[in-house]
This record gives C-alpha cells, sequence and structure tokens, in this order.
C-alpha cells in the first residue's frame, strides 16, 4: 500500500454537483487522463436528516495496447508521406 493522502490534498477531477436521482437514474462515465489512484466521493451534506440509499457500478477498462501502437503507427506513417 502507498502513503496515505488527506482529503485536502487530493485534486477534485470533477465538481460535486446534486443530482436529482430519485426522479431519473443518472449514467455516467470518465475517462481517466494519468494513471493513479481515483476516490468517488459521495456527498450528502445538504440533507443530513435524510438517509440516501446509493447503487453503483464502476467498470474499469485498461487501454488497448494494440490499438495504441496501431494509431501510433498510423500517424508517424501520415506524418512521412
Amino acid at each position: 500500500m502507498g502513503k496515505r493522502q488527506r482529503v485536502g490534498d487530493m485534486v477534485e477531477v470533477v465538481p460535486n454537483q446534486r443530482y436529482n436521482a430519485h426522479l431519473v437514474p443518472e449514467d455516467d462515465s470518465f475517462t481517466c487522463q494519468e494513471p493513479g489512484v481515483y476516490v468517488l466521493r459521495f456527498d450528502n451534506t445538504y440533507s443530513l436528516f435524510h438517509s440516501k440509499k446509493v447503487s453503483f457500478n464502476v467498470e474499469v477498462l485498461l487501454p488497448d495496447r494494440g490499438a495504441e501502437t496501431q494509431a501510433q503507427e498510423t500517424g508517424a506513417a501520415a506524418n512521412c508521406q
């Protein structure tokens, strides 16, 4: 395990936002630009006296190295012409 990081030292990559998921379920995605540890944070401070039930799924997709290499080769070939 690495060194424990304080919340104040973390960098927010997606701004905190309130959702009305009780009306319509939320579906979103995020593409990480840098490798590292990403923390999901759920905030209920706007409604401290009412509990919430949160259900979520996280899917981590690793980059396809073959496609990345092919894209780089195609770009290099295009630059040579």
